[in-house]
């Protein structure tokens, strides 16, 4: 039976500081800007991240901000967070999927598909990565054995870490944390791993896709095991488009976003019902937790990016990202920043009601 966690098991804190979970969204490349919000929220020495969930790029962000808290407060995610990152920028020079071309007029880059990824994009719609990659070789994997400490993460509480994955065989949602002790390479690839590019991942007996189809990310750990009742939202995938797709990459894009967000849409829906039914007294006040949503997105900044520009690590697409990133994290702190502990910031019904 799934704990509700209530208002009277909230601890005061007396040190004057404000304390958050963050959930990030997944999307590959698109990643570097959750890496942007995150390095401009830690430069705030009085916030406290007490827990993180993440999918794909977001378990990675997730997991590079918990292990950098523990080794160095916030300073040392931001240094983390950074290498990661710049690990991903040297892949981005050889790689196949750097795009034809990069449009930095009135701002913005615009992801037209590269020679590369046209090509992928046909054979892996009729060869399967058991086909095309049979030893089952995952770039990540190096990536991830070279900077993460699962033991130093799983035997720690200063920051819970939550990864969501696919169980291939049920279709149920996966939650690896270390709470319980699971983080892993395997896990971290798990929530990665999507299964047109790599072979399923088998952690403990069990094999898992990537969690962006059930859960992306996944809210509940942060409501029901987590103290602090604000959590802040990164989003990379648009909920609103003003233009009918129309050509096959347009109609494929958008699908992906719908998909993408249907989970999150999903658990916002239950949070705001569940708040609806607090504020109008139906719930007897201490009875059910209350949670303060925020969020940060930049919806204008991925409007022009298509699925393709999520394998795109080419430095200066990374770096618009992550600009764009800690813009939005300024202004979002600029807003509202006194409202932490205190009240809603997101517009829960207009986003995703």
């Amino acid at each position: 039976m799934v704990r509700i966690p209530t208002e009277d098991k909230k601890k005061e804190h007396k040190d004057g500081k404000k304390r958050i979970s963050i959930a990030m969204q997944g999307g590959g490349a698109h990643g570097a800007y959750t890496w942007g919000v995150l390095d401009r929220l830690l430069q705030e020495k009085d916030l406290v991240v007490e827990g993180v969930s993440g999918t794909s790029a977001g378990g990675m962000n997730a997991v590079a901000t918990a292990q950098g808290i523990i080794t160095g407060g916030n300073e040392g995610a931001r240094q983390l967070l950074t290498e990661y990152w710049n690990v991903n920028t040297k892949a981005g020079e050889t790689s196949m999927f750097k795009p034809g071309v990069l449009d930095v007029l009135a701002g913005k880059y615009t992801m037209h598909n590269s020679p590369g990824f046209l090509f992928f994009d046909f054979i892996s719609k009729i060869f399967s990565p058991y086909q095309l990659n049979p030893l089952g070789t995952n770039p990540l994997k190096g990536v991830i054995e070279q900077l993460f400490d699962f033991d130093k993460l799983n035997g720690s509480d200063v920051v819970k870490v939550f990864l969501a994955a696919t169980h291939v065989y049920t279709g149920k949602l996966k939650v690896f944390s270390n709470t319980d002790k699971q983080l892993s390479t395997e896990a971290l690839l798990a929530t990665a791993c999507l299964p047109t590019l790599f072979a399923a991942v088998l952690v403990k007996g069990e094999y898992y896709w990537d969690g962006g189809f059930i859960g992306n990310p996944v809210i509940y750990p942060l409501i029901y095991d987590c103290e602090t009742p604000d959590i802040m939202i990164i989003k990379l995938n648009p909920t609103h488009r003003n233009k009918l797709p129309t050509s096959a990459s347009e109609i494929s894009d958008r699908l992906n976003e719908i998909t993408n967000n249907t989970s999150i849409m999903r658990e916002m829906r239950s949070m705001h019902f569940i708040t609806k039914l607090i504020d109008s007294g139906i719930v007897a006040p201490g009875k059910l937790k209350r949670c303060f949503v925020h969020l940060i997105e930049d919806e204008k900044a991925f409007h022009e990016l298509g699925w393709s520009s999520k394998l795109n690590t080419d430095k200066d697409f990374l770096n618009y990202l992550f600009v764009a990133g800690r813009k939005s994290a300024d202004k979002w702190l600029e807003k509202n920043y006194d409202k932490i502990g205190k009240e809603t910031t997101a517009n829960v019904a207009e986003e995703f009601v």
